[in-house]
């Protein structure tokens, strides 16, 4: 009888789980069908409550509120908090947002190293737009050096994980390349793919 009680207890906790799982999934629902009916207040409200649980969709939303001034008054920083609090639990659209936002600020000086760290956050955790991001800021270079072989690199991941517009771009960069820089990239490629999800 001990083990029917173990076992009965252990059902219970995952089906406790399972409804908190649902819960909170119905809560993000109801915020995002907030936002999409214009309530922005409400939609702030329980996107502001589920963030701070630790949902990282919510801390994404809630961010963008935030920087737009959407149902809240506009508050950059405090936007900023909650996307790196949404990139740094693994949040990839919070990643690609933080390296747009780092690219266009031109005043702050680590802000093309910042774009660069979190594009290739999302580039790793597999994102298709992170790698073409990535691989367009070593073909412009700017304030990091220009590099075509890592362009390649990231343009060539890009194209295989489904981006549509990386094909055109990889077939330029493949004709800058010496024989030895593309062989090179390729092995790098083949080594990355098996580590990518």
């Amino acid at each position: 009888m001990p083990h029917q009680n173990w076992y009965t207890g252990l059902s219970i906790s995952l089906l406790m789980a399972f409804c908190g799982l649902l819960l909170a999934c119905s809560d993000y629902q109801q915020a995002r069908s907030a936002y999409a009916a214009g309530d922005y207040t409400k939609a702030y409200q329980l996107f502001q409550g589920l963030a701070e649980s630790g949902d990282t969709k919510a801390q994404y939303d809630l961010s963008l509120m935030y920087i737009q001034g959407i149902g809240t008054k506009q508050n950059i920083e405090q936007g900023l908090v909650w996307l790196n609090r949404a990139a740094e639990k693994g949040n990839i659209e919070a990643m690609l947002e933080l390296g747009v936002l780092y690219q266009k600020i031109v005043n702050l000086e680590d802000s093309s190293q910042l774009a660069l760290f979190w594009f290739e956050k999302a580039a790793m955790a597999g994102s298709a737009v992170g790698q073409y991001n990535l691989a367009h800021m070593y073909m412009d270079g700017g304030q990091i050096p220009v590099d075509l072989p890592k362009a390649y690199l990231w343009m060539s991941l890009s194209d295989a994980t489904g981006n549509p517009i990386a094909s055109s771009q990889l077939a330029k960069l493949k004709t800058s390349l010496t024989p030895q820089e593309l062989l090179t990239a390729e092995a790098k490629i083949a080594t990355l793919k098996k580590t990518l999800p």
